[in-house]
């Protein structure tokens, strides 16, 4: 009995107890062991050839030690490293045995040893030191498209024995191990491996959950008899050895764990609805978990009860079990089973497992036509022929639509969901990545679900828009520029109102198209249940079609794999896919004739007429890319929200209503919560944006749900509640959307006693009538106000940019060539001029600030090296961007540079009329900037002795709505005008009145999409200036779908990465390569504080040394840090003493463990004794000034002077004595509760300081304000004394501010005090990607001044291994481990039924 590590792998593959079993016993208890399918042997052959591929390319680099493949011992393996005298190499045919040392372990953790086979590592890494000591790393080779957490497994077993076989001090690991994959675009026998393509890991980071299921979980796993074995049968077990065992068990076995297609995760979730069913009754020992199941489901009454109590258990067991209707519906075009059609084009792909190259490697698609003049063979070819290939099927069956009547309707069908995920893809990186117009257009017109909506929507509001601007110039030439853009003929007669005509009823026909009914705006195409969708389609024809069908042997997978890779003729591999697409066709065919014989009404809908309209406006390369990804944003947004709404929105709140609320703005609902989260959307709360959509929680099991119904497109960017112009849009919706669905605002959400209550205003819905104690559900709906103005713009740069008509496009430029955009020969020649009269302003600022002037004003008015560095890019530029970490003053630098700019340009004569805009994505950060310039404005006045007559031209403005903002003044033509507001308000503001900006200044622009930016950038005129600062460490713009990397340019990310990477920074290893696709700080260690367009800044004004030190872990350069520690903290957190008994508003229990947490960090400061705290791993280190130079010492303990923390961490554990354990509601409200009595201890102790508490999500935040007003935190305020400090006198101190919000949100902003909510319980691992993401990590952290107090939790300090097989989240990770090794940590447990 033993396993190897390639069983390990396989096992977190499959996820499957019964697995691990099975392989090592041996399969002794197993009946029916499978040889590997043909898939898997393909893809281990693939495996095999990079391997050799990979070997060879070292082999040539004169970099590969090859040793016998034998058995050798750790001895013999030293023997061999030592001899070979090259400083790096790499070692293959390395194994052995796992070492005894192993056995000692398992004994340590109190379980059985367990026996393991030998252990063949790829590859081993060899580096020697100049001093001989030899570091070592793990290397596997996988031929696979991306890391995968079995792999992960493997290399970390490897890397477990070889840390016993290669002793230290001789051999030292390298602390990480790394997977081999081929390039990107593919491999073959000439392609080349890259360095680049290792893709290492930190061993540390798959300790803590690997070694727990090595020494732990696995050997009480392989103890269990069969029978207690977890177990599942589902799409994941084809190609185990053992799955045609389990297939027969579950025929014979009532157990959950036998249950098709039921993971283990869903298991545990039926079986505490299960053990809430049976309560303390002693269960039927005869019945199986099946057969109570079936009882429970039956019995209506128990089920309300359980309602009642668990609603989210019931809701997540039901959806699991597919019980909720008969029959889904869903609102998209494609891949669904309509009542009938014309014309079925059916689709079927082969993909390659093993292949990187290709999404799909090729195709068949198959026509079934009722047309007798239109009866095509099927289409056969590769992945590159697929767009021209349906381009051509599609063109001939429009042209039908022409001809034949009644016009015929057309389907598409694929029968997997990997196949339609990969359909998808291929369209959206052929539109964003290849440069054919029609073709791609057509198709993704065709088959993109919902892409016709679009073109309804958005093209005549697109297009009228733009047509107003070009009717008010009146040139003819334009005109008919916009008609070839329309699609419409070009003529060159006809006069300008003749041409002007011609667009209008182009437009107006749009306009009909896109109200032309439900039939037309719509599909709702009916679906088979969820557990028929998952059988194989091979099974579906032998149990659904007669015997005499020819189509019922349909060729599985394996069959037509096994044709695509062994098969010479490519004739037998297009016989297969053309049988398996008219067994998906009988099968569809078959499924439609007994659901319409049944009169059960479960298909809704028919197939409609084949259109294929995708808005395709723009010429220029870039700018179309542009395009086509703002509308594949409103897709992927449309398909989220259609994937809920077709299976009844069963994550939706549920709400009870009480009563209506007379309010001064009409009515308002009141509800109480039931089921599910809500939160209070960001924003301000006198802006109703009537973000969801309300029916009542009655759907019947036939019943269509109501949301489905909704057209989201038609009412995205409309105003709520709906005037007498706009209603005309609701009247296009369904008929039952318009009776049975309100549109809701939530007005306010509360904590009333143990309830949550909620405030709801509505609109529509005439029919609703609401009724205390009846259930109403939310759920979201699309609002989008932007995508049109998005889309517009680009449309009006592209026509710029390609008709001659105007000048130079600066957006165009900058995305072009941002280098030569920056240094235009003009600029630099005056910015010559500009940095000498900075350099005297400058130094005058210095000599004021060495004289003490004016209280300090002066030496704010100073800038340092690297800000100093950046203002003179500023000025001599065209173009700047400013990129610093956290804390490095780029806000302020961005207020400074700009004033400085003016006054250069007032002292060399330039006394014209000015216009800049400041912008960014939030409102705080726009009104960081406002309140910089306001303060170093009064800094200029404060000064009598400064010239400040250009200072009162400067007029600054803050634009919060664009359409109502003044026009620029025209009355002084030597002011300055200061614009500052969102991105969308200034496109209002400059949209309406029509004026050209000088200089543009974007903050947090890694926030930004470029797409976005350029609603601002229209307005730049065209010698006009831009200023972009941001960090690409923070975070990024958000994006519902996923794109592809361009190797030109960044385009689909924010205009920070994409100016950082055409600025073409030197990377980490060599100055001459390009940079990464992703560049962040970390890719350019070796990049001078001033490298081109980007100018870095390195001074800290932030963080404290040691905060510094942590935040600096993810940035290449060292920061400088400008401050340090306030001495009284430690001083400050020990008065808390004083408030030990008092009732602050807070659960007692909660309060005591907070105070104790709060002291014991304080006695640690004074070196004090405590028991509370767990020192950080790592080894303190402080820095001392000495005479020559700064010096490193060791923290010993022994020093009277205090210690400065800034880092500190809660280990937050909940519990609950419910069946169903802690859910993330019940978790949210204990961890706010957490965050309230922290709150109210630092502001009894700290009153002037600020407090942050920064939430990744918007429930969080509402919970923590819940739990404040329970607290009474602004009575307390109003009531809180100034404390008397230590050593200090008496005196008032001005209440500080406490601030609950999103980390999006904070970003920008700074306080002393930082409370970081980052905790989930085990229920709620689905959330742990968004919390480990590092740019997320890095904002909330870097906030705080003095201290920051990270609340986190085991499932995220210790998530588990499939999580860390994604990079971006084993980065985080790394990241929030790296904070862990540095904080004073405390364990705080808290009962969630207390809350």
């Amino acid at each position: 009995m033993s396993l190897s590590a390639t069983n390990l792998a396989a096992y977190h593959h499959l996820s499957c107890d019964l697995y691990l079993r099975n392989v090592y016993r041996r399969d002794k208890d197993s009946r029916n062991k499978q040889d590997p399918s043909e898939l898997a042997k393909a893809s281990f052959e693939r495996g095999l050839e990079w391997e050799r591929l990979l070997f060879d390319f070292l082999d040539k680099e004169n970099l590969l030690l090859t040793i016998p493949p034998v058995p050798i011992d750790g001895n013999v393996l030293s023997c061999n490293l030592e001899v070979d005298e090259r400083d790096h190499f790499f070692v293959a045919g390395v194994t052995f045995w796992p070492p005894p040392e192993l056995t000692q372990r398992f004994l340590d953790a109190g379980t059985d040893p367990v026996k393991f086979g030998l252990a063949k590592p790829d590859l081993l890494e060899i580096t020697r030191a100049p001093s001989g000591v030899i570091t070592w790393k793990v290397v596997d080779a996988k031929a696979s498209k991306a890391v995968k957490t079995s792999h992960h497994v493997q290399i970390y077993f490897y890397n477990l024995c070889l840390s016993y076989l290669l002793p230290e001090p001789l051999f030292r690991p390298a602390g990480s191990a790394a997977i081999w994959l081929p390039p990107v675009d593919g491999f073959d026998s000439e392609s080349l491996p890259s360095f680049d393509d290792l893709k290492s890991i930190n061993t540390s980071l798959l300790k803590p959950s690997l070694d727990d299921f090595l020494f732990r979980r696995l050997p009480k796993i392989l103890s269990l008899p069969r029978a207690s074995i977890d177990w599942h049968l589902n799409p994941l077990c084809r190609g185990c050895p053992f799955e045609s065992d389990c297939t027969q068990r579950t025929l014979e076995d009532g157990e959950l764990g036998s249950m098709p297609n039921i993971s283990l995760a869903e298991v545990k979730i039926i079986r505490t609805l299960l053990g809430i069913s049976r309560g303390s009754s002693t269960a039927d020992t005869a019945v199986t978990d099946i057969e109570d199941l079936h009882l429970l489901l039956s019995d209506s009454g128990k089920l309300d009860k359980i309602r009642k109590s668990f609603p989210s258990t019931l809701k997540k067991a039901k959806r699991i079990l597919a019980v909720q209707r008969s029959s889904l519906v869903i609102p998209k075009r494609n891949f669904t089973l309509p009542r009938r059609e014309d014309i079925a084009v059916i689709i079927s792909l082969v993909l390659d497992p093993s292949s990187s190259a290709r999404s799909f490697a090729t195709f068949c698609i198959s026509v079934s036509s009722a047309i007798p003049s239109f009866q095509p063979q099927p289409f056969h070819g590769p992945e590159s022929m697929f767009i021209p290939t349906l381009t051509s099927m599609l063109q001939k069956i429009l042209s039908l639509n022409d001809t034949v009547r009644p016009v015929p309707l057309t389907q598409f069908y694929v029968f997997s969901a990997g196949e339609q995920a990969a359909l998808q893809a291929h369209l959206i990186d052929s539109a964003l990545t290849s440069t054919s117009g029609d073709d791609i257009r057509l198709c993704i017109g065709a088959l993109a679900q919902g892409a016709s909506l679009l073109q309804t929507t958005f093209q005549p509001l697109l297009l009228s828009g733009a047509l107003l601007s070009f009717m008010a110039k009146g040139r003819k030439a334009e005109l008919q520029i916009y008609l070839d853009r329309m699609g419409l003929q070009v003529s060159t007669s006809g006069t300008v109102d003749q041409l002007r005509a011609r667009i209008q009823q182009e437009i107006q026909r749009l306009q009909n198209d896109g109200q032309s009914g439900d039939d037309d705006r719509r599909t709702e195409l009916g679906q088979l249940p969820s557990s028929c969708r998952s059988w194989d389609l091979a099974e579906c024809a032998l149990t659904l079609l007669p015997r005499a069908s020819p189509d019922r042997k349909c060729p599985d997978n394996e069959d037509i794999f096994d044709a695509y890779k062994n098969t010479d003729s490519r004739e037998v591999l297009e016989d297969k896919l053309g049988q398996r697409n008219a067994s998906i066709y009988a099968v569809l065919q078959n499924m439609r004739a007994r659901i319409l014989s049944s009169n059960a009404g479960l298909l809704v809908n028919d197939a409609k007429k084949l259109t294929a309209n995708f808005i395709d406006v723009c010429k220029e390369d870039n700018l179309r890319k542009l395009f086509f990804m703002q509308q594949f944003e409103v897709l992927a947004k449309l398909t989220e929200l259609w994937k809920a709404r077709i299976e009844g929105c069963p994550d939706a709140p549920v709400l009870e209503y009480k009563e209506a609320i007379q309010g001064a703005k009409g009515v308002k609902h009141k509800f109480y919560l039931l089921s599910g989260s809500l939160d209070m959307p960001t924003g301000d709360k006198d802006k109703a944006f009537y973000d969801y959509i309300m029916t009542e929680d009655d759907t019947g099991p036939d019943d269509i749900p109501v949301e489905a119904l909704y057209d989201d497109l038609s009412v995205a960017g409309l105003l709520f509640p709906l005037n007498r112009y706009t209603k005309a849009k609701w009247d296009t919706q369904n008929a039952v959307v318009r009776q049975k669905l309100l549109v809701a605002d939530l007005r306010d959400i509360a904590v009333d006693g143990q309830r949550t209550k909620v405030t709801v205003q509505t609109w529509g819905g005439w029919d609703v009538k609401f009724v205390a104690g009846h259930h109403y559900r939310l759920s979201p709906r699309l609002v989008d106000f932007n995508t049109t103005k998005i889309l517009s713009t680009l449309l009006e740069l592209d026509i710029a940019s390609t008709t001659g008509f105007g000048a130079d496009v600066p957006f165009l430029q900058l995305i072009l060539n941002p280098r030569s955009f920056g240094d235009d020969f003009e600029f630099v020649q005056m910015g010559k001029e500009f940095v000498k009269v900075e350099n005297n302003i400058q130094s005058t600022f210095r000599q004021l600030k060495d004289l003490d002037v004016a209280g300090g004003a002066a030496g704010a008015l100073v800038l340092k090296p690297s800000q100093h560095r950046a203002v003179q890019r500023i000025l001599s530029s065209r173009l700047s961007v400013l990129w610093g970490p956290p804390g490095t003053g780029k806000t302020y630098t961005l207020a400074l540079g700009l004033l400085r700019l003016l006054e250069v340009q007032h002292r060399l004569g330039d006394t014209k009329r000015k216009i800049i805009f400041i912008t960014a994505m939030t409102h705080a950060a726009i009104e960081a900037v406002l309140s910089k310039l306001s303060h170093l404005r009064g800094c200029y006045t404060s000064i009598d002795s400064l010239p400040t007559e250009w200072l009162d031209n400067v007029k600054i403005e803050h634009v919060l709505k664009g359409h109502d903002h003044a026009a620029p003044s025209k009355s002084n033509s030597s002011e300055s005008l200061l614009y500052a507001g969102t991105v969308y308000q200034l496109y209002n503001f400059s949209k309406r009145h029509s004026f050209e900006v000088d200089v543009c200044v974007i903050d947090e622009a890694g926030q930004l999409a470029l797409s976005s930016a350029a609603l601002v950038l229209r307005a730049l005129g065209p010698k006009g200036r831009i200023v972009v600062a941001g960090d690409s460490e923070q975070l990024a713009p958000i994006l519902t779908a996923q794109y592809p990397q361009l190797k030109s340019r960044l385009l689909f990310g924010s205009i920070l990465d994409c100016l950082m990477h055409l600025s073409k920074l030197p990377s980490r290893k060599e100055s001459s390569q390009p940079p990464p696709l992703s560049p962040t700080l970390s890719d350019f260690s070796d990049m001078s504080a001033s490298q081109g367009t980007v100018v870095q800044l390195t001074e800290n004004f932030r963080l404290n040394p040691d905060l510094g030190e942590f935040v600096s872990t993810i940035y290449s350069r060292a920061f400088k840090p400008q401050k340090v520690q306030a001495r009284h903290l430690a001083t400050q957190l020990k008065s808390i003493e004083k408030d030990v008994g008092i009732d602050l508003g807070v659960q007692p229990r909660v309060l005591r463990d907070v105070q104790n947490f709060l002291l014991a960090l304080s006695n640690v400061m004074l070196r004090k004794p405590q028991t509370v705290l767990r020192p950080p791993p790592i080894t303190l280190e402080r820095r001392t000034s000495t005479n020559t130079g700064t010096a490193t010492v060791i923290d010993t303990g022994d020093s009277l002077t205090p210690t400065p923390i800034s880092l500190a961490l809660v280990r937050l554990q909940t519990e609950s004595s419910r069946p169903e354990g802690v859910g993330y509601e019940a978790h949210v409200r204990a961890e706010a509760a957490l965050a309230a009595a922290l709150i109210m201890s630092i502001r009894r102790c700290a009153p002037g300081e600020d407090i942050f508490v920064a939430t990744p999500h918007r429930i969080q935040r509402q919970a923590v304000k819940a739990a404040l007003e329970r607290a009474r935190v602004n009575d307390l305020a109003n009531a809180m004394q100034a404390l008397e400090l230590e050593g200090s006198p008496e005196r008032e101190v001005t209440a500080g501010t406490v601030t609950v919000d999103t980390v999006e949100r904070l970003q920008g902003s700074e306080a002393a005090f930082v409370i970081c909510l980052f905790s989930l319980p085990p229920s709620a691992t689905a959330d742990l990607a968004f919390l480990l993401e590092r740019r997320r990590l890095n904002v909330a952290i870097s906030r705080a001044k003095t201290l920051c107090v990270l609340v986190s939790s085991q499932t995220v300090l210790r998530p588990p291994v499939n999580v860390l097989a994604n990079e971006e989240n084993a980065k985080g990770y790394k990241f929030l481990r790296a904070f862990e090794d540095r904080a004073w940590s405390s364990v705080i447990t808290l009962d969630v039924d207390n809350f």
